[in-house]
């Protein structure tokens, strides 16, 4: 029989849940606080703990942190209030195993628990969904000018050649409204692709491939552009890494993972073997390689520039004030992003990374938060937890707040 723990401060909470789990067989514990959830759990480990994220004193993520110490494998499922849902993206990052938000089903609760009450871990979800076709416009095709005879009139001649200035303005004037026309549907352009990892944490661009950690699946996913969309072409399970970065330099993959405060090296080929660990001051929440640096950022919002040599020998430090789990560099600026608020931040790439604007984004999914993002050519690639669905975006899916 499978033992499973509930902490929770509100005693109705806990007999509702407890009331739906004992009809199904489960032998249930109870715990008000974090202390006494943690005294339970070292005198008789649960097969899952079923923890609520605000708690007097000690607050969820503390007892997660301390749970986790105690025994790595033993799943903890965090239960959100409504409204703090975009919080739960960094609890999975320091180990949870899944989340429930508030208020939910008694069938929601049920189909979770059967996931990890016997101390296993999720099965992997299957991402071969169809992807969704999107028609392409039929390209706009111009008759070919005719050449005018030899033997044409030299009145015509003389009437096309005093037009010419004129022709010639109302051509530039054409041109210039297409090509406002074009970039404004540039910056408009949205699409969306499904059938891909649900809990992207992190994401990147490796030549014409994205390359996507999944925090949940405790995998890494490689997907190609296709005129249907996207197609997944492989996946490298990592069943002891809790994923919550990755950067890729040349031809090895850096995987950061924020709950053992380490970041992986591993080689770009089958399996992904393990080549270094790198033991990190802090928990380390997003990664990006500019080329030359590997840029890092912890919880606490540290931001260090780092050599890609056999130490990651650090250079410059930053430290920004938003305290982002997600980074990106381009040629102008570093993006950043916070999962809790949905924002991005830009900065100068100057000598204290001046912040330059805040943005929110134009299409929202409630109940799904930003979770992982990248740009690529102009446009803006999004990634939200929970949602099985990636997004390519124009500039126009930012709105500016500042």
């Amino acid at each position: 029989m499978s033992r499973i723990l509930i902490v929770d401060d509100e005693p109705d909470m806990r007999l509702a849940v407890r009331n739906v789990l004992k009809l199904r067989g489960y032998e249930i514990q109870e715990a008000g606080d974090g202390p006494a959830a943690l005294e339970l759990a070292r005198a008789d480990r649960p097969d899952l703990v079923l923890l609520d994220m605000r708690l007097p004193g000690m607050d969820g993520i503390e007892v997660l942190e301390a749970l986790k110490k105690m025994d790595e494998s033993v799943p903890v499922v965090m239960i959100t209030g409504y409204g703090h849902i975009q919080s739960a993206v960094d609890v999975m990052k320091l180990g949870a195993s899944e989340y429930l938000q508030k208020p939910f089903e008694n069938s929601q609760l049920v189909e979770t628990v059967k996931k990890f009450a016997h101390a296993e871990m999720p099965q992997k979800r299957s991402y071969e969904v169809p992807l969704r076709e999107t028609p392409r416009p039929e390209p706009v095709r111009f008759p070919a000018q005719q050449r005018r005879s030899a033997a044409e009139p030299a009145r015509a001649r003389r009437f096309s050649l005093a037009w010419a200035p004129a022709l010639a303005l109302a051509a530039l004037l054409a041109g210039a409204l297409g090509y406002a026309y074009l970039r404004a549907g540039k910056a408009s352009y949205y699409r969306e692709y499904p059938g891909v990892a649900a809990n992207v944490s992190s994401m990147l661009w490796r030549g014409d491939k994205l390359v996507a950690g999944d925090w949940l699946a405790r995998a890494v996913y490689i997907y190609a552009v296709t005129p249907e969309g996207l197609k997944a072409e492989t996946s490298f399970p990592l069943e002891k890494t809790h994923i919550s970065g990755l950067a890729v330099a040349g031809d090895t993959l850096y995987v950061a993972d924020s709950w053992r405060k380490v970041i992986e090296a591993r080689a770009i080929k089958e399996g992904l073997p393990l080549l270094k660990t790198f033991p990190m001051p802090g928990k380390v929440s997003a990664m990006f390689y500019d080329g030359e640096y590997l840029w890092t950022c912890d919880a606490d919002g540290n931001a260090i520039l780092r050599r890609a040599d056999s130490e990651l020998t650090p250079t410059v430090a930053f430290r920004l004030p938003e305290k982002p789990d997600q980074i990106f560099r381009d040629d102008k600026y570093l993006w950043t992003a916070v999962s809790s608020t949905g924002m991005l931040y830009r900065h100068k790439l100057d000598d204290s990374l001046t912040p330059d604007g805040v943005y929110s984004l134009r299409t929202l999914r409630a109940g799904y938060p930003l979770s992982a993002f990248a740009w690529k050519d102009g446009r803006l690639w999004l990634a939200r937890d929970g949602l099985a669905v990636l997004t390519e975006a124009g500039s126009g899916e930012l709105i500016r707040q500042d």
